[in-house]
């Protein structure tokens, strides 16, 4: 067990995972990141891939997935599978969502956000060092997630999750807790001057974007870049918990894109309202 300031890492369970300490105990909602740990999958997958796209056995996969809910407590026919490509767009789920994109075909043609209010749905979003943000206002019964990749992040996923709560649902924001999970750190996020100029333009000379002077690249930071983007949205600090754990520097712990060169299999974010 390995004790950060937001976040647990269970490395001693049968399915090592990511909990933020806040909500560990929450009586009406369970959640964690995955782990590459854990799981049935052998070779550039192993072990625990939750990617049904990463030319891994379905069988495999599925499995996976089984471990994971009986890690959590929660129905395998539960979940609600993502469809992830980047953007920005979010979708709230229902009870006839049950099963997408892995009891049934995925309906979906980009949904990089998803949310719900209805309780006994399982919520899954997917990574492999993009940065996963959890989503949740106890008193009014929601939990949601969205995949910010660097277009995601420099999109403002989080604050449209933010947004579509408070104006649409009228949650207020003081209401409303934010984790951002594990994913690859300032340390690895290295980039060259185009997606430099992209965030530069987006969030300004700030000292979460530096320059390499050895080699004209830059390291930039997608932790703080997120929580900018909820605090510009009204989301205090206070509200915000940070994992903090970088999936490329503990690339034997967690599945990284950039580590491997693609060579990897699927780690996945779950939530589920009781």
């Amino acid at each position: 067990m390995q004790n950060h300031t937001d976040c647990i890492l269970d490395l001693e369970s049968q399915v090592p995972h990511v909990k933020f300490k806040k909500w560990q105990d929450d009586p009406h909602m369970k959640h964690c990141f995955t782990t590459k740990l854990g799981g049935v999958s052998e070779g550039e997958w192993a072990s625990l891939n939750l990617g049904f796209n990463r030319g891994d056995g379905e069988g495999n996969v599925l499995e996976n997935y089984k471990r994971v809910c009986h890690m959590l407590e929660v129905p395998f026919e539960s979940l609600i599978l993502s469809r992830q490509i980047h953007e920005t767009h979010i979708e709230e789920v229902t009870l006839k969502d049950v099963g997408n994109g892995i009891h049934s075909p995925n309906k979906w043609e980009s949904v990089d956000g998803i949310y719900t209010g209805e309780r006994g749905l399982t919520l899954v979003t997917h990574y492999a060092d993009c940065v996963p943000l959890f989503f949740y206002a106890s008193k009014y019964g929601m939990i949601g997630m969205a995949h910010a990749g660097w277009r995601g992040t420099v999109g403002g996923i989080g604050k449209k999750m933010i947004e579509i709560w408070h104006n649409k649902h009228h949650i207020p924001l003081e209401e409303i807790q934010v984790g951002i999970g594990p994913s690859i750190g300032p340390c690895c996020f290295e980039v060259g001057e185009e997606v430099a100029r992209v965030f530069i333009e987006k969030f300004g000379h700030v000292n979460f974007i530096t320059k390499n002077i050895r080699n004209e690249k830059y390291y930039i930071d997608l932790w703080a870049c997120n929580e900018k983007i909820l605090v510009d949205a009204g989301i205090k600090q206070e509200q915000i918990a940070k994992a903090e754990m970088c999936t490329c520097c503990q690339s034997d712990i967690f599945y990284s894109h950039r580590k491997t060169q693609g060579k990897r299999g699927t780690l996945g974010a779950f939530m589920y309202l009781k």
